[in-house]
């Protein structure tokens, strides 16, 4: 299964990075694209999961001195608060990984949006040291959208903090502040809702960063939209990590313009399935297809597009009863 279940024990390490870009307009030695921010700051709390409570157990803060790009980019020295002076005052990107793999230790991350992992990888990549974590991964930016019955929507840590009225003592964007607050907001979930309610929800919503989760397909050119749906029928059959057949638990519907579906690997769990036919400039139709391991937020979008196709079929709302509602991540 790509997620993990939650027992007494379980520990948890809300964690936040801030990092540094390149500047615009210069040139690197090396590519980029292979470096888009370079790690600054790492801040963590670790939490311990007991008996349907969220306890407090450690804090890890470090500052990092970058190697690669050395001047405060304008637009995160604005975020961050930081000056170039700064960026002297940490310890290498090996030192201070290090340090905090250790005070993981087998716990599940927990950030608020999900690019911090990502981000993470590509670093440790970049600087040529083993790219995977081997570690659970919670958003829990959708977590707080569904428990705070905002579904659909995406919320800054800082709203989720007022929604709560957790009081605001610290600066927002330095990773120990951001981390700090995100804990606050995972404590506050705990205590306003049934642990039992949380804890399913988290437990299907972790997943396995280093494990690829989100899969994409382009059919070919189509005369009308009808075949170019057709197109995508054998991409949705199978499990893209071990080509099991899969399971239908939301069979393919389709309203507007989009097709949905949700599906169900024995081994690797459930994926939420998206197709929506295009139209090139040659006028021709094709689809394009996305399949991904299912989170709070496709869970949400398959059951509420499927509520509205029950209601008013493949037309959906009429839309002078309703804004378009395909915000869709």
């Amino acid at each position: 299964m790509l997620s993990r279940k939650i027992t007494d024990g379980t520990e948890f390490v809300v964690f936040d990075m801030e990092w540094n870009q390149p500047m615009p307009g210069k040139e690197y030695p090396f590519e980029v694209s292979r470096l888009t921010g370079e790690i600054i700051e790492i801040g963590a709390l670790k939490y311990i999961y007991d008996n349907g409570e969220l306890i407090y157990k450690d804090s890890f803060s470090t500052d990092i001195t970058p190697v690669k790009y050395t001047k405060l980019h304008y637009h995160v020295k604005k975020v961050t608060h930081k000056k170039n002076a700064d960026l002297m005052n940490g310890i290498p990107f090996k030192d201070a990984y290090t340090s905090f793999r250790k005070f993981c230790g087998d716990a599940i991350l927990v950030g608020w949006g999900s690019s911090d992992p990502s981000m993470l990888k590509m670093n440790l990549e970049f600087f040529d040291m083993n790219p995977r974590l081997d570690l659970f991964f919670l958003d829990l930016q959708p977590i707080f959208s569904l428990f705070a019955g905002l579904q659909g929507t995406q919320r800054s840590v800082e709203a989720a903090v007022d929604y709560y009225n957790i009081d605001k003592n610290e600066i927002f964007h330095s990773a120990t502040a951001d981390a700090h607050y995100t804990g606050a907001v995972f404590e506050e979930i705990f205590k306003h809702n049934k642990p039992s309610a949380v804890i399913s929800a988290i437990s299907s919503s972790s997943i396995d960063p280093d494990v690829p989760s989100d899969f994409s397909f382009v059919g070919p050119e189509c005369l009308d939209g009808a075949s170019a749906f057709a197109t995508s029928g054998n991409f949705m059959k199978n499990c893209p990590l071990c080509n099991a057949r899969l399971n239908v638990k939301i069979a393919p519907f389709r309203i507007r313009k989009s097709q949905y579906a949700l599906l169900e690997c024995r081994e690797h769990g459930e994926l939420f399935s998206r197709t929506r036919v295009k139209k090139n400039r040659e006028g021709n139709y094709y689809a394009a297809s996305v399949l991904r391991f299912a989170t709070q937020n496709d869970y949400w979008l398959v059951a509420s597009k499927k509520e509205e196709f029950d209601k008013y079929g493949e037309k959906g709302k009429p839309a002078e009863k309703t804004e378009e509602s395909d915000n869709e991540t």
